[in-house]
């Protein structure tokens, strides 16, 4: 079976188990194999390494998805959640000591890891980008639910519910719960914890809502009549991540705290992110009026050529300064580099909030066999390794990195996280 028959065959309940999903993913996904050589802590799952568990997850996954009626995408994103949901146990399985002195296998990160492992790779199978989304942002938040109803109810569960799909997540964690040979307190408490976000997301009106921020939305438009988009997504962006972090309480101090901007102006900061080919300069043609950062462009001015490692240091220092004059004009400043860490993109990200900037994400999401193909046919190709090691280090943006993260996929579409 071909990877890009997967969601179709799923979607239509065919009961596939892991071991035919993770061959149809292998040549795409080779840290699959890695998975029954990956082993767990006995603690918690004592069915033995990642690639067991994972198909007992998988198992478990049908019969909820058939309970709960589910079909088409929203059946596929579930089961192929649930194959891929511990990937990246295989890239950060360790030994710790636990409180206790005891030695314990941890897998920190592992949610994201995965995440930012596939979100890149899976684009070769050619599924359609909302379902791939969808899938991602089960994998990056499968680990969450806890954390959520460990917050402030009225603004961690509609922040979790902005993240990622609430029925389709208590299903696969009900499934990651279940997915274990001894039903211990760790596995019921996923139950539990299932069980009492779903009830708290049903009273707080976010259980299966299209847009959980629409109420808040709609309550700041009003607040601003006659603004511009920019300056509604400026106070949209600002006013959502401090209303969930606690900062502001209303959509009217969410307003109050953009009038200074809506009657002086306000510079904008777009980061680029992308590996090498991946179409980030085809982004930045279609800003013509901004004020265009390029570190292959000071590179080539301040070295030998645009790939002179030697003068980096200065590159940064000339990039940085010619962000803060474009910001103190208040400027559209364009940063055309690959940031794809998200400590790189930290940098000129945060240096724009201080300038009171709208703060933006360019991702070129362009599947690896296209863009390796474009490097390839370059007069100065990215070597091969640089590429590989690109892909490897990547970090997937999140909404949460800037006010507005869009993705654009190879066919010129956008999807906004």
């Amino acid at each position: 079976m071909q990877a890009a028959e997967l969601p179709s065959r799923l979607g239509a309940n065919e009961p596939l188990p892991f071991s035919i999903i993770s061959a149809a993913l292998s040549p795409l996904l080779p840290l699959l194999s890695r998975l029954e050589d990956t082993p767990q802590d006995t603690h918690w799952h004592a069915e033995g390494n990642v690639a067991v568990h994972s198909a007992l997850v998988v198992d478990e996954a049908h019969v909820l998805a058939d309970a709960a009626g589910l079909s088409g995408p929203d059946r596929a994103a579930l089961l192929l959640a649930a194959a891929l949901h511990d990937i990246g146990k295989a890239l950060t399985t360790r030994e710790e000591l636990d409180e206790a002195g005891h030695l314990r296998l941890r897998s920190r990160g592992h949610a994201r890891r995965g995440k930012d492992h596939l979100a890149y790779r899976l684009l070769d199978a050619g599924w359609p980008p909302t379902l791939l989304l969808k899938v991602l942002h089960l994998i990056a938040e499968h680990h969450s639910l806890h954390r959520a109803l460990d917050g402030h109810l009225e603004r961690s569960v509609p922040a979790l519910a902005r993240r990622a799909p609430l029925p389709l997540l208590t299903l696969l964690a009900r499934a990651d719960a279940r997915g274990r040979t001894v039903l211990g307190d760790d596995a019921r408490q996923g139950e539990d914890t299932a069980d009492l976000l779903e009830l708290a997301a049903r009273e707080l009106g976010v259980w299966e809502v299209a847009d959980p921020a629409a109420r808040f939305r709609a309550e700041l438009t009003a607040l601003l009549p006659g603004a511009s988009p920019a300056l509604l997504t400026l106070a949209l962006g600002r006013g959502l991540r401090d209303w969930e972090s606690g900062i502001i309480h209303t959509p009217h101090e969410a307003a109050a705290r953009v009038q200074d901007a809506a009657r002086h102006g306000f510079p904008t900061v777009t980061v680029l992110c992308g590996p090498s080919g991946s179409g980030k300069s085809t982004l930045a043609v279609q800003e013509p009026d901004a004020h265009l950062v390029s570190l292959d462009a000071l590179r080539a001015k301040l070295g030998k050529d645009h790939t002179d490692q030697r003068v980096n240091g200065q590159v940064m220092q000339a990039a940085r300064e010619a962000v803060r004059a474009g910001l103190r004009r208040g400027a559209h400043v364009v940063w055309d580099a690959g940031s794809l860490r998200r400590d790189q993109r930290a940098q000129v990200l945060t240096l724009g909030e201080a300038y009171g900037a709208l703060t933006r994400i360019e991702v070129a999401w362009t599947p690896p066999g296209v863009f390796s193909a474009r490097n390839a046919a370059r007069s100065q190709p990215v070597p091969a390794a640089v590429l590989s090691a690109q892909l490897n280090s990547l970090e997937f943006p999140d909404s949460a990195e800037a006010h507005v993260v869009t993705l654009h996929t190879l066919d010129g579409g956008k999807c906004r996280l």
